[in-house]
């Protein structure tokens, strides 16, 4: 399904920053960070590529694209990842991975240095960090401090050959690219941006010791695409992230310095690849208990950054408390019970604390018996259902309800058991999970499924973005 692309402004502190942003909510967020002299224009078919499971967010940097920038804006590498970072903000995006391509690499290497917490993962695509890939051209490039030598960047011959130059089939770059490009360079003011960030370009390289320190010490997972016919950023650029990342995937093309434009088909697999495998940070609420533990220890086998979190660590009806406790996580998982309506009032105090936090994904286990048997007519009304369960299973039907009526940022999942039949038992990876009200059966009529079975389907909704703000159940098949 090819995804919609929105294309939005924002204000940031006085800039009125274009972006482009799909995908669904609540998926985990990848940024795309252009490179000179395009925009976010340049990824649009990366986006299709992404959007479909990812939520991406492709902006414009000031004196770029569509991003309008007031006078006196001062054009610094700094000032590119202050306004790109102060957009994060705006979006409320707290957890993104990077994808860096030139220009994107000393914006996206800033962001990183001042928030580490907030980067999962980087793709590197011919954005340079490291001496040995830089080539002679680029190296007389940053040297110069001739404003006309350095103006001779901002030509149609020089654009159309960054695209052109190195590819091994033309006919594959789309010529509207670099056609576009030039007309927004030529906008009024825009040669005395370009001009005062190519000038600020030596900041980058200064800065090389500082990012690879950062890549050595926090070793962020890595995914390294780079076009070796690239006439700026050589080869060796790419391989010498593995210096500090001996971990980095590397992948090299016989394209040049626009590798998207050629390799797009080969390229995009690998981005979507490395991004299913980035490990998310879960904090799992009620991970002491019995359902809590076994969803805890699922995610945590499948390499996932399990937080557990319980009535020490955090108090579940108060928003502030769990804003706090949750921050800096990807998705929250929440297995709780209580008296005194605690259900329902932790279902209202998390969608408020996770907004505070800048989490968007949410997790409910909630209970069987408000599912239902006949329509209408829910297992917790029935005559026979347990005088014991009975409150608890209202409570959970309460906080269903809570979670239906929020028009929040927070995509939250209900995940109803069986009514009656969850029990312990192995693993079997044998059951199916659907978006329903009334329970699973399997071939006899029965609803059941295993604790670990049932804590592998909550998993596989995080982890695939699964029943957005629906309630799903799981049994064996």
């Amino acid at each position: 399904m090819v995804p919609r692309v929105h294309h939005r402004y924002a204000d940031v502190d006085g800039v009125r920053v274009f972006y482009r942003e799909a995908g669904p909510a609540g998926a985990p967020t990848v940024v795309l960070l252009h490179g000179f002299p395009s925009g976010s224009h340049q990824y649009r078919r990366l986006i299709d590529a992404l959007a479909g499971r990812y939520h991406v967010v492709a902006p414009d940097y000031p004196g770029f694209g569509f991003t309008e920038a007031p006078a006196g804006y001062p054009y610094s590498f700094d000032a590119l990842a202050d306004t790109v970072g102060g957009l994060l903000d705006v979006l409320n995006l707290r957890r993104f991975a990077l994808f860096m391509f030139d220009f994107g690499g000393p914006v996206g290497m800033r962001l990183a240095v001042r928030h580490p917490e907030r980067v999962t993962g980087l793709v590197v695509q011919n954005a340079n960090a490291y001496d040995e890939g830089l080539s002679d051209l680029a190296r007389e490039t940053i040297a110069t401090r001739d404003p006309d030598r350095v103006r001779t960047l901002f030509t149609l011959p020089v654009t159309r050959g960054q695209y052109e130059g190195g590819t091994t089939d033309v006919t594959l770059v789309d010529p509207a690219a670099w056609t576009l490009d030039q007309h927004l360079l030529d906008l009024p003011g825009r040669d005395q941006a370009q001009l005062a960030l190519a000038l600020d370009y030596r900041s980058n390289v200064a800065a090389y010791p500082r990012w690879q320190r950062w890549l050595r010490d926090h070793r962020p997972p890595a995914l390294v695409l780079w076009g070796r016919n690239d006439p700026f950023f050589t080869e060796p650029g790419a391989h010498a992230y593995r210096t500090d990342l001996p971990d980095a995937e590397v992948h090299v093309f016989d394209t040049g310095h626009f590798a998207l434009e050629e390799k797009l088909p080969e390229m995009a697999p690998l981005v979507e690849g490395f991004l299913d495998r980035l490990p998310r940070r879960i904090a799992v609420i009620g991970a002491g208990g019995r359902i809590g533990g076994a969803i805890a220890r699922e995610a945590g086998g499948r390499g996932h950054r399990v937080t557990p979190l319980g009535r020490s660590t955090m108090d579940v009806t108060d928003p502030a408390s769990v804003a706090a406790a949750v921050a800096g996580h990807d998705a929250v998982v929440a297995a709780v019970k209580g008296p005194d309506g605690l259900v329902p009032r932790g279902a209202r105090a998390l969608l408020d604390g996770l907004a505070r936090a800048g989490v968007h994904r949410l997790l409910f286990v909630g209970g069987g018996g408000s599912l239902e048997y006949a329509p209408g007519r829910r297992f917790v009304d029935a005559p026979e259902f347990p005088a014991a369960y009975r409150q608890t299973a209202l409570d959970q039907a309460a906080a269903l309800d809570v979670l239906r009526a929020s028009t929040g940022p927070v995509v939250w999942s209900y995940a109803s058991p069986p009514p009656v039949h969850l029990i312990d038992g192995a693993r079997t990876g044998d059951y199916r999970a659907e978006a329903r009200d009334t329970a699973l059966t399997d071939a006899a009529g029965e609803s059941r499924i295993t604790v670990p079975d049932f804590a592998a389907a909550a998993v596989d909704a995080i982890e695939s973005t699964a029943f957005a703000r629906r309630r799903f159940t799981a049994a064996h098949v």
